[in-house]
């Protein structure tokens, strides 16, 4: 019984199937209807075109499928030009001799024409060689409409390809953040246990919520603008526990309408800035951050001190063990957002940074080219 079942499930039709009988249908419908106005103007009456089309119809049929099934697919899609060549001499030889043998059983009476009254054989030479011409026209018009669906597909499959090579970039790109962020603040944690800082507890539960945001959160396609904002508000605190009031830490956000970003954007600048330039800058550093959108645009900057030559050639012993837990390349986080930016945002984003004598900056702004960056998408 389950064989029988599967038997049936094999031999049913499957979607694909009738989509291209329907295609098929559509196309000889609209190859009779035109066949039937060419022969009817070179016969002077509908009666004998019809007759004509049903009696030649074997040979329409032929001719395409031939090309369409055999041709095409063994020939030219392969590249073999020579068996192309003899396979369009032998469909052209192969309906002209139909054609001539059925004009003969025609002529002799084999095959008996109807009366009808109204009919006019061919008086031109023109109009009986088009007459003969009917199989090939309506074959190059299969022809062209495969082509024409054949790329279509093509075009579908490589947009599709595109998309999913495009995911998977971008999953990368975002995998890579995760530990680039937990390795930079477990150097923050580190720089604490070097302390012997009480604040080390709550540094660790600062953590705990920065984490939960990239486990649960990150993965979406949008985040809200304003929870990008509360989460670098989240980590400024945690680098207020290591530095204190040593450092100056400015935030100024305008937010005045609900968008959506992709995730994950903002951070990696922040890090820069307390990675590369704060952590070696010792008292008298800054960072400042200021965030503004509205409904057509997103700008965002992150400005830090850099130490002078002088300060940068001394470490103590917290630097020290900070430099020892720096595997990873200067600058990947900035290289992370330029590849990001690039994919989600191509044409609509401006990212630029400058490199001052004691100072470095980073700006962003990202156009907003529709509904589907505001919020709640």
């Amino acid at each position: 019984m389950n064989a029988l079942r599967a038997s049936e499930s094999d031999s049913a039709p499957k979607p694909g199937r009738w989509r291209r009988v329907g295609r098929h249908a559509v196309f000889w419908a609209v190859a009779a209807v035109a066949m039937l106005a060419l022969y009817t103007r070179m016969l002077g009456s509908p009666t004998a075109a019809m007759w004509m089309i049903a009696a030649t119809s074997p040979l329409f049929l032929g001719a395409v499928y031939f090309t369409l099934y055999v041709t095409l697919p063994h020939a030219l899609y392969t590249r073999r030009y020579g068996l192309l060549l003899i396979l369009v001499l032998y469909t052209l030889l192969g309906v002209v001799f139909l054609e001539i043998l059925f004009f003969i059983l025609l002529t002799v009476g084999v095959i008996p024409f109807p009366n009808i009254p109204d009919y006019l054989p061919p008086e031109r030479a023109f109009d009986a060689v088009l007459l003969s011409a009917g199989p090939f026209i309506v074959t190059l018009a299969a022809v062209a409409v495969k082509q024409v669906l054949r790329a279509r597909d093509s075009e579908r499959t490589a947009q599709r390809l595109r998309q999913e090579k495009l995911e998977v970039e971008l999953a990368m790109l975002r995998s890579q953040v995760h530990p680039h962020f937990l390795f930079n603040t477990l150097n923050n944690l580190y720089a604490l246990t070097l302390k012997k800082s009480d604040q080390a507890p709550e540094a660790v539960l600062m953590l705990s919520q920065l984490l939960d945001y990239m486990l649960h959160e990150s993965g979406a396609e949008r985040v809200a603008v304003a929870r990008e904002a509360a989460l670098i508000e989240q980590y400024l605190a945690l680098e207020r526990l290591r530095y204190g009031p040593d450092v100056r830490m400015q935030f100024d956000q305008r937010i005045e309408a609900a968008r959506s970003i992709a995730p994950l954007l903002f951070l990696p600048l922040v890090e820069n800035s307390f990675k590369h330039g704060v952590s070696r800058c010792g008292s008298g550093a800054w960072v400042e951050i200021s965030l503004h959108c509205d409904r057509r645009e997103l700008l965002f900057r992150v400005a830090n001190s850099l130490p002078s030559a002088r300060a940068d050639s001394r470490q103590s012993e917290e630097e020290e063990g900070h430099e020892l837990m720096q595997k990873d390349k200067e600058g990947l986080g900035l290289k992370n957002v330029r590849s990001r930016l690039a994919l989600l945002y191509p044409g609509a984003h401006r990212f630029k940074v400058e490199h001052g004598s004691d100072s470095f900056t980073a700006e962003l702004s990202i156009t907003f080219t529709g509904t589907t960056d505001s919020e709640g998408t």
